[in-house]
């Protein structure tokens, strides 16, 4: 036989296409060409409590603080997340809190989870099928490529990639899916033992960071082994026992780590709703959800499948029968699943595997279990790969011309659902913009509707507030926050005795009930008391203070604002004792150190007051503030040399700020050096003027309809 007939022969054009490396372009590429229009976005949302108020993740020194602590410190939620603090540490010190850089981290982390799931389906889905019908590697590899591109540009994952808030199931998938690469890299055959037991304990570690990162990274676990029991038919029975000591062993740390924070009194709902209604919900958000997967048009967040009223009249069943054509849609989409299952022949054993995955990733957020919403787009990440499985076991059914013909409609399939996932992803460029567009495509939740009036009172436009909230008042009058959030409103218009008739209509009673409902509540009583201060009743609004704090004790808003009082009252001697105790048994908090350092000076102690700013100093690695505060007290007391120091290292976390000029040109005076002074001077005027100039662009910019 001639030389030439033995060479191999050359890579087909899919062979090229599936290589790793050029699948890690692909999905890099489809992560930000369909999420780019995110990019620019600002912070919306629940990004301002975790990227904004939330004190533990800018600093290195919260590198084990945040395993002690819930992911949302004021509220009821038991979310166990402290990755996600790690991550946003990470990103606070790359990019020094820029909103870009967030999002830029949720897109990578997206794509690299794409890029992993491609490496994990082309490692499951050949041992799916019979080798006597094994066609050749290349189309395992083809249908792994497009599961994982259709999954990455698929627009229902929005908001766990645009949302900088979200990223929690794309960081448990990251870590989930290299732990369960790393396992089934450890149980080749031909790998020595050493390397097995490295491999296995790089598992270990990699599963617990995802499962330190989201809860639902247990439903990855609880796949790995289900796939590992009973589907692959290959591994011997002790190496099977094996893995699963070990993962029992990994879920026993997390145990462990889970029970670090302090015990959190769960919110007080009305009851459970029974049975048959939750099998109805189930339905309808299983039909919901597969709406959404085939047909995503009218994506938003807070996403409602029920309504108390809606069997109360004719009416209003034909208002909601949506609901009816969600319930039918979701029965449909069951008998399918089961239909496909049942179906001998080519491919079934990849639409079981795909309806086992999708069944166990369904089953925690399909309503059969007390959840804090009915439906979210975001807790369909993990079960969506099932789904996308499943379909993938139809393909293979198909004859070989069919298959073909399968192949490029998901190619177009990408294309079309990219673009609809860039002009969703345009929806989280500002918060404004995110709250109109859900409340446009049908999602006027209380939430949203308070989160725009919210919006608008930080801007200044209290009218559009109180119009949003009057709003919402009307449409839901059983949502306590709205009434307060209107009397806050109307305070800042002057408009005292309606604000006071909204801020203190309450009993103590309905107070406490709408605090264990509603956890951040306690603004209206912080206004209340500046109401009654600005009317000369100090003892009233301290009284009102005190009340609240009774209500909300871990909230450090109402010790400051009652700090406050006794400073303006008495003198900052009296306020000492309270922010004092709260900064001892919350060494965490930046404004709590800073606050008692501000009032250690105003009162004679210097020494003091420099301990508590340096312990301040030590929390966020770029905030000046504390250190500009250490460098004044030292100025004044005569250190010149000492405060130099201060200001220039407040002034290397924070610079381009003016007051830090300011500050130095006063330091450089007392040292003799006034040429410099005067150009630090020169410096903050220049500051200045361009922080004013930027302040009128802003002020100039046509608000949004």
């Amino acid at each position: 036989m001639p030389a030439a007939a033995l060479s191999p022969l050359p890579p087909s054009p899919v062979d090229r296409l599936v290589r790793p490396w050029v699948v890690f372009l692909l999905c890099l590429l489809a992560g930000f060409a369909v999420y780019g229009p995110a990019l620019g976005g600002s912070f919306v949302w629940d990004d301002f409590y975790l990227v904004r108020e939330n004190p533990f993740f800018r600093s290195p020194v919260f590198g084990w603080e945040v395993f002690r602590h819930y992911l949302f410190f004021d509220s009821f939620s038991t979310y166990y997340r402290p990755v996600q603090n790690w991550s946003y540490m990470l990103d606070y010190w790359i990019w020094r809190g820029s909103p870009f850089g967030y999002h830029c981290t949720n897109i990578v982390i997206h794509s690299l989870s794409g890029f992993l799931l491609f490496l994990l389906l082309r490692r499951l889905l050949p041992g799916l099928v019979p080798k006597a019908a094994d066609g050749g590697r290349a189309r395992f590899d083809l249908a792994a490529l497009l599961v994982a591109l259709v999954w990455v540009v698929h627009p229902i994952h929005n908001a766990a990639v645009a949302y900088i808030s979200g990223r929690a199931d794309s960081l448990a998938a990251l870590f989930a899916l290299s732990a369960w690469l790393l396992v089934l890299r450890a149980m080749d055959s031909g790998v020595v033992v050493w390397k097995k037991a490295a491999l296995g304990s790089l598992a270990g570690v990699a599963l617990l960071i995802g499962l330190c990162s989201k809860e639902i990274a247990l439903i990855w676990l609880v796949l790995l082994l289900v796939h590992l029991f009973a589907f692959d038919r290959e591994q011997p029975w002790r190496v099977k026992w094996t893995v699963l000591g070990g993962a029992l062993a990994v879920f026993a740390c997390y145990a462990v780590l889970h029970a670090l924070p302090d015990y959190r009194a769960p919110m007080q709902d009305g009851p459970s709703a029974p049975w048959d209604a939750r099998v109805l919900l189930m339905f309808r958000a299983l039909g919901d959800y597969t709406g959404l997967i085939f047909l995503p048009t009218q994506l938003y967040m807070e996403r409602s499948i029920s309504n108390s009223a809606i069997y109360s009249t004719v009416a209003a069943w034909r208002d909601h029968s949506r609901y009816e054509y969600l319930s039918i849609l979701g029965l449909l989409a069951a008998l399918g699943a089961i239909a496909g299952c049942w179906k001998k022949g080519s491919g079934r054993s990849w639409r079981l595997f795909g309806a086992v995955w999708f069944m166990l990733a369904f089953l925690p957020i399909s309503n059969l279990f007390p959840l804090n919403a009915e439906v979210a787009e975001h807790w369909i990440y993990l079960a969506s790969i099932g789904f996308l499985i499943f379909l993938a076991g139809v393909v293979l059914a198909l004859p070989a011309r069919g298959r073909v013909v399968a192949a490029w409609v998901a190619v177009a399939a990408i294309a079309g659902l990219g673009m609809r996932t860039a002009i969703r992803s345009g929806d989280w460029i500002d918060g404004e913009t995110f709250c109109a567009r859900t409340i446009a495509d049908g999602g006027a939740t209380p939430r949203i509707l308070s989160s725009l009036a919210s919006i608008y009172g930080q801007r200044g436009d209290l009218k559009r507030q109180e119009k949003v909230l009057r709003r919402t008042i009307a449409q839901f009058p059983e949502f306590p926050p709205a009434r307060m959030n209107l009397g806050i409103c109307l305070s800042r218009q002057r408009r005292t005795s309606e604000a006071e008739a909204l801020l203190g209509a309450t009993t103590h009673a309905q107070a406490d009930q709408v605090a264990r409902q509603y956890p951040r509540t306690w603004p209206a009583a912080v206004q209340l008391a500046q109401l009654r201060r600005d009317a000369g009743h100090v003892d009233e609004a301290l009284a009102t203070i005190r009340e609240a704090r009774g209500r909300f004790p871990e909230t450090w808003e109402l010790v400051k604002a009652e700090g406050e009082l006794l400073r303006g009252s008495v003198g900052p001697a009296a306020a000492i004792p309270i922010v004092q105790a709260f900064a001892a048994t919350h060494w965490w908090h930046y404004d709590a150190q800073s606050t008692l350092g501000a009032l250690r000076f105003a009162a004679g102690e210097p020494d003091a007051a420099i301990t508590a700013l340096r312990a301040a100093s030590a929390l966020d690695i770029y905030d000046g503030r504390a250190l500009a505060g250490v460098a004044e007290i030292e100025n004044q007391r005569g250190r010149s040399d000492v405060a130099l120091n201060a200001q220039l290292e407040a002034m290397d976390r924070d610079p381009d700020q003016p007051k830090h000029y300011a500050e130095l040109a006063s330091i450089l005076e007392k040292l003799g050096r006034q040429n410099a002074a005067h150009a630090a001077r020169r410096k903050a005027q220049l500051l200045t003027l361009e922080a004013q100039r930027g302040s009128q662009i802003l002020t100039s910019l046509p608000l949004a309809p």
